[in-house]
């Protein structure tokens, strides 16, 4: 047997004022219906919940019970309604966002700062990765979110910006100047790539194959930071995303040259996994880290990519 929950509101509101004019005129309902409600619950638990005096409504034994029942449940319903309410403005929760690792440097701090900044009660983990290990992470649900190349992410990804491939050397080597290093030039240096699993690795073997020539490669490294060091080591050159190498290049630690042509950028999009919907905390992330990436378009790290229609 179902209570009706407007009914328990109107019974709790009389038991307060202890009148029925009273409890009409605070819950802005007609007297008789107010008695015909009370009168439709009564009959449904069969038993008398109030009397009437000339002093006013007395509650009942029986009244008295439900009363204690009835305020319990309201409460938590308005602590529920609260506590919703109160998600809406300051979500909670876990994001786990997997970043490529050589753009973290652009993307975690700035998007670290204002998800404190905007909603402190987020806990956001962010993981760097290569793109086949981000790919797998959004297909386990393991990530939340994972900026990662269009090439290697889903086909419902969101695509981002694009970012310049640049030939990078050792200090010095390249002269301080921006013109552009055809792709042909590129292969014939002493090249440290990853294995071939990885997005530029597979841009340039495609690109060896139209040019009908080979890649010089003297080492494989997987890893960021371990090429950058054998690039400043004098172990070889490598090809890398201006977001690996931009801060490196400003100080002086790194030459590095851009490829010429068109399609010598990498196009990076954000991935999350299907079937699973967003919490209110995701949706959040999500747009600031959309913000942060035009903020950082806007300062020359990538040409945005405009949102499709």
């Amino acid at each position: 047997m179902a209570l009706d929950l407007l009914k328990l509101r109107y019974f709790s509101k009389i038991a307060e004022f202890g009148s029925f004019t009273r409890a009409s005129h605070e819950l802005g309902v007609a007297q008789p219906a107010l008695s015909l409600h009370m009168r439709s619950l009564e009959e449904q638990l069969a038993v008398q919940l109030l009397t009437r005096t000339p002093r006013g409504v007395v509650v009942t034994e029986a009244g008295k019970i439900l009363l204690t029942h009835t305020l319990a449940i309201l409460k938590a319903l308005d602590q529920a309604e609260a506590a919703t309410k109160e998600q809406a403005l300051n979500p909670t929760g876990d994001v786990s966002l997997g970043v490529l690792a050589s753009i973290a440097p652009s993307i975690v701090v700035p998007l670290i700062q204002l998800c404190e900044q905007r909603f402190p009660k987020i806990r956001l983990t962010i993981s760097e990765g290569d793109s086949q290990t981000l790919r797998l992470a959004i297909e386990t649900k393991t990530h939340d979110l994972a900026i990662n190349l269009e090439e290697v992410a889903r086909p419902t990804a969101v695509a981002l910006f694009d970012e310049t491939l640049y030939a990078v050397a050792p200090a010095g080597h390249f002269p301080p100047r921006d013109t552009p290093i055809s792709i042909g030039d590129a292969l014939d240096l002493p090249l440290i790539l990853p294995t071939r699993r990885h997005g530029i690795r597979i841009l340039l073997e495609r690109q060896a194959l139209m040019l009908g020539k080979g890649i010089n490669i003297v080492r494989e490294i997987e890893g960021l930071a371990s090429t950058k060091a054998a690039i400043r080591a004098g172990v070889g050159f490598a090809v890398l995303g201006r977001g690996a190498i931009f801060e490196d290049y400003q100080r002086g630690i790194l030459s590095a040259l851009p490829l010429a042509g068109k399609g010598f950028t990498r196009r990076l999009v954000l991935d999350s996994p299907v079937d699973h919907p967003a919490t209110k905390a995701v949706i959040e992330v999500r747009k600031i880290l959309l913000e942060v990436v035009g903020q950082q378009g806007e300062l020359g790290s990538w040409k945005c990519v405009p949102p499709v229609e």
